[in-house]
């Protein structure tokens, strides 16, 4: 799959960019995101705990709660930073800082193959068009 640009849809309220999920990129009709609907999501996307508390507490993003960072949500970047290098919590503080354009641009930069302009993967690192291992691109000077 060639990286397209990120849209908002495919922005988890955690911080998550959906659209470099394992599951988005491996389907032949590729799920929607957690803004989408539940067909083809795996299940523990379709039963999300986080997603229906941003929906209980009416935000959109995590960092819109007046209890962020919550203890789920520490917990889940503490087993992303472990597994994938990638921090929700971080993820999510620089959409609040930046905004929602310039970090969908530096998203679509960041896991865009400089080889062949497919999507690198979060969850093995691998580019979803050459297979080729990457290391995910620096974080972009804050």
């Amino acid at each position: 799959m060639k990286m397209k640009s990120v849209t908002v849809n495919m922005l988890a309220p955690c911080g998550m960019t959906c659209s470099v999920c394992y599951v988005h990129l491996k389907q032949r009709k590729p799920c929607t995101g957690c803004r989408g609907r539940d067909e083809g999501k795996p299940e523990h996307c379709r039963k999300c705990e986080i997603r229906d508390c941003a929906a209980s507490h009416q935000v959109n993003f995590c960092f819109e709660c007046a209890t962020f960072p919550c203890v789920t949500i520490k917990r889940l970047d503490k087993s992303y930073k472990q597994r994938y290098q990638v921090s929700l919590v971080e993820n999510a503080l620089r959409l609040k800082t930046i905004g929602m354009d310039p970090y969908l641009l530096e998203e679509q930069i960041k896991w865009t193959c400089t080889r062949c302009g497919g999507v690198i993967s979060l969850h093995d690192q691998a580019c979803s068009e050459c297979g080729e291992k990457m290391q995910q691109k620096e974080k972009i000077k804050k």
